[in-house]
Order: C-alpha cells, then sequence, then structure tokens
C-alpha cells in the first residue's frame, strides 16, 4: 500500500513459503541455513534492483501544465531533490530520485519519465528536466528524447551516423537518435572505446 514499499529478501527455514515471497513481490529468496554467497547474490540483486543504473556498465556498440502547486519543482534546487511524478491512474505521486530515471521523452504533449519498471506522463518541460537531471550520465540524444547513458542496453548503428537505442526498462523502449544526438553519443562511444 505504500507509494514506495520497501525491498524484501524473503528468508526462511520452511522451503513451502515460496508463495508468500511471490506475493510480497521479493527481490530474493533464501533458504536457512544460509550460505554467504547466495546472501551476497541476494545483496547485488538488491542494490540492482534499488540503484539499476549505477553498477551497470556503459554498454557496447552492436554496429501548459496541469501540474498541481504541490507538485512543482524547484529544477534549479540541490541536487539530491526528488522529483514528484503522478501514477497513471493519478491517485498517488512518487518521488523519483535521478538515478531511478532511465529515460525523458516528449510525445502526445506530454514529457514520459521512464523507470526500469514504470512510465509517468506529466506536464514538465523537457528543458527544464534536463536542467534538473544535471548532464552526465544524461545526454539528450533527439529533440525529444534525454537518456541515462547507464539504461541503455543496446545501441544499433545503421546508415549514416544514425542509431537507434534500446532501454533497460521493462518494454524495452526503442530510441532513435538525431543526427545531432548521434554526433553526440558517437563521441562518448569513441572516448569509451579508446579508454577501454
Amino acid at each position: 500500500m505504500l507509494p514506495q514499499p520497501p525491498r524484501v529478501v524473503f528468508t526462511t527455514g520452511n522451503p513451502g513459503r515460496a508463495t508468500d515471497a511471490f506475493r510480497l513481490d521479493a527481490v530474493d529468496y533464501l533458504l536457512k541455513p544460509l550460505d554467504p554467497e547466495q546472501v551476497s547474490e541476494a545483496v547485488g540483486r538488491l542494490l540492482a534492483d534499488l540503484r539499476p543504473f549505477e553498477a551497470g556498465s556503459f554498454p557496447r556498440s552492436s554496429e501548459g501544465s496541469e501540474e498541481s502547486p504541490s507538485n512543482k519543482v524547484d529544477f534549479a534546487g540541490a541536487a539530491n531533490e526528488l522529483l514528484p511524478v503522478k501514477d497513471l491512474d493519478r491517485d498517488k505521486i512518487r518521488l523519483l530520485a535521478r538515478y531511478e530515471i532511465a529515460a525523458v521523452l516528449r510525445h502526445d504533449r506530454r514529457t514520459w519519465v521512464h523507470t526500469v519498471r514504470e512510465e509517468f506522463a506529466t506536464y514538465y518541460p523537457l528543458g527544464d528536466l534536463m536542467r534538473w537531471l544535471g548532464g552526465d550520465p544524461f545526454m539528450q540524444v533527439g529533440r525529444h528524447a534525454v537518456v541515462n547513458l547507464r539504461a541503455i542496453d543496446e545501441i544499433n548503428h545503421f546508415g549514416d551516423r544514425l542509431y537507434r537505442l534500446r532501454l533497460r526498462d521493462r518494454v524495452g523502449t526503442e530510441i532513435t537518435a538525431s543526427r545531432t544526438g548521434a554526433a553526440r553519443l558517437a563521441i562518448v562511444l569513441n572516448k569509451q572505446r579508446n579508454s577501454g
């Protein structure tokens, strides 16, 4: 019932409790006695769930407002501020941290904020969100698209300086980079290739 429910690692000595763990949407299910290696893996999954883009490495290339006053954001504020967004039913408000955001896309007169699991339709101006995101690891790859470079699952190169990006979100969102965005992305890819 909480807007941001706690993440749970279910531990038990009774192997018949797996359905309880699934019902609670547990990150992991561990049977006692606990194996230190399994605990370490569970912690890794928990961290990946809490900070989905911080642990991952950079991807490889494969050739007018309806917001209520309570939803206003001071986009010039501190780096630790949270972004209020409403769920699709518009009955709950979620507070998103920068590291949770996979992409920000403008379409259908709305600005869609994508996380790994959800998308939120907002009326925030894309330019304001770009300033709030504050640059690295976020990059504008199109007139209406900003992506978290750590959230990119795959980059496909096609044509002359054209790239199609696939995100590591639940639906595998695909974004075609503009020529300018593709040029920016190529620079970052070349830096990554030369440093690695």
